[in-house]
C-alpha cells in the first residue's frame, strides 16, 4: 500500500537542503568587510615588460625578459601598529591563539611566546610572528642590539596585543615567518608580491642596481651593513619605514632594513624568457619561500634589484618583514 507523502514535508526538506548547501559555500577563509588599516598606502605600478635578472654568486637569476600587468603595491613595509591591528582583528575572528613553546635558536633553548593560526585560518598550527623578547643573536650566537625586539606583546588580562614601546609603531613588524605574512593578506584580502612583481617594482621603471632613489647605493639611501659579508655590528637594527629616499616609484625601503616574504616558492630555474605574470606556485624539494631586499644586518650584495634569498616557511627573526600587494 502506497503511502501519501506530504508536499509541506518535502517543500521544508528542499529548503532545508538549499539552506545548507548555500552555508556551506559561504564558510570563509577570512572575515568579510574587512579593510586594510588607513595607514597603509598603496602605490599605482604600471604595466611593462622589462628585463629581469642579473649575475648574482648562486648564478641563480637569469636575465629574461618578463611582462607584468598593473598592479598595487605598499610604498612601505607592513609596520608593528599596522600588524598589531590585524592581530587584534584576527584574534577577534578566531584566527590566531597565543601559546607559550619551547624555541631553540643561536641565542639558546628557552620558552617565548608565539602566535598560532587557529580556527578557520589559513595554514592552522602554523606560526604566525615570534615574540621575538631576546632580540636575537647572530649564526655565532653574539646577542644583537635589544632594539632587534618584537614591539607587539599580549596583555592576557584585557586578551589584546599591544605595542611595548610606541615609538616604535612605525618600525617595519620583524619576527613575522611567511605563514604570518601570508595570513595578514589574506586576512584583507591582498598579496605577498611575487617575485617578479617585486623586482619590477624595486627597478622603478629604470633597470635600477640598487631599489634607491638613483639606483646608487650608501649608507644614507638605505639601511643595510655594509659591503662586507659576514661583519658583525652590534648597534645595527631596523629603522622606522620610510626613513631613506623613495625609488622612482615611490616605495621605500625596498632594499634593507628587513628582508620581504614573496609569494613563490623558490626555484633557481623557475624563469623562462617572455614569460607574463609569472608565479612559482610549485614546492621545490626544500619548499623554500622567496625572500627578497636585504636587510639591515645584510651587505650591499643583497641589496641588487635582482639579488635572490630564501628560506623555510616557518623561519622569520629581527630582520623578516613583508609588504602586500593589490592586483
Amino acid at each position: 500500500m502506497n503511502k501519501k507523502i506530504n508536499p509541506v514535508l518535502i517543500l521544508l526538506m528542499l529548503v532545508f537542503m538549499i539552506s545548507c548547501s548555500k552555508d556551506d559555500d559561504k564558510v570563509p577563509n577570512n572575515p568579510t568587510n574587512v579593510e586594510l588599516p588607513a595607514s597603509i598606502a598603496l602605490k599605482n605600478i604600471p604595466s611593462g615588460t622589462f628585463t629581469m635578472g642579473g649575475t648574482t654568486v648562486q648564478n641563480d637569476a637569469p636575465e629574461v625578459t618578463v611582462t607584468i600587468s598593473a598592479f598595487q603595491i605598499s610604498e612601505k613595509e607592513i609596520t608593528n601598529q599596522e600588524y598589531l591591528e590585524f592581530l587584534n582583528a584576527a584574534y577577534s575572528a578566531g584566527w590566531i591563539e597565543v601559546v607559550e613553546e619551547q624555541v631553540t635558536d643561536p641565542c639558546g633553548t628557552y620558552t617565548e611566546k608565539l602566535v598560532k593560526g587557529t580556527g578557520n585560518a589559513p595554514v592552522a598550527g602554523q606560526i604566525y610572528i615570534q615574540f621575538g623578547e631576546t632580540g636575537g643573536c647572530t649564526s655565532g650566537g653574539h646577542p644583537e642590539h635589544i632594539d632587534n625586539k618584537s614591539w607587539i606583546g599580549f596583555n592576557s588580562s584585557t586578551s589584546t596585543f599591544e605595542l611595548l614601546d610606541q615609538t616604535k609603531a612605525n618600525w617595519p613588524v620583524n619576527w613575522v615567518k611567511w605563514h604570518g605574512a601570508k595570513a595578514f593578506a589574506e586576512f584583507y584580502n591582498v598579496s605577498l608580491p611575487t617575485e617578479a612583481q617585486w623586482e619590477y617594482a624595486a627597478r622603478g621603471g629604470q633597470m635600477l642596481n640598487y631599489p634607491t632613489d638613483d639606483g646608487t647605493l650608501s649608507l644614507a639611501k638605505a639601511n643595510y651593513n655594509g659591503d662586507t659579508p659576514g661583519v658583525y655590528n652590534p648597534d645595527g637594527h631596523s629603522a622606522a619605514v620610510g626613513s631613506y629616499p623613495a625609488n622612482p616609484f615611490g616605495l621605500y625601503d625596498m632594499g634593507g632594513n628587513v628582508w620581504e616574504w614573496c609569494e613563490d616558492f623558490y626555484s633557481s630555474n623557475f624563469y623562462s624568457d617572455e614569460a607574463i605574470d609569472p608565479l612559482n606556485s610549485t614546492p621545490g624539494t626544500d619548499a623554500k619561500r622567496v625572500r627578497r631586499g636585504g636587510s639591515w644586518n645584510y651587505h650591499s650584495a643583497t641589496l641588487l634589484t635582482y639579488a635572490r634569498a630564501s628560506d623555510f616557511e616557518n623561519r622569520g627573526n629581527n630582520h623578516f618583514g613583508f609588504r602586500i600587494v593589490k592586483n
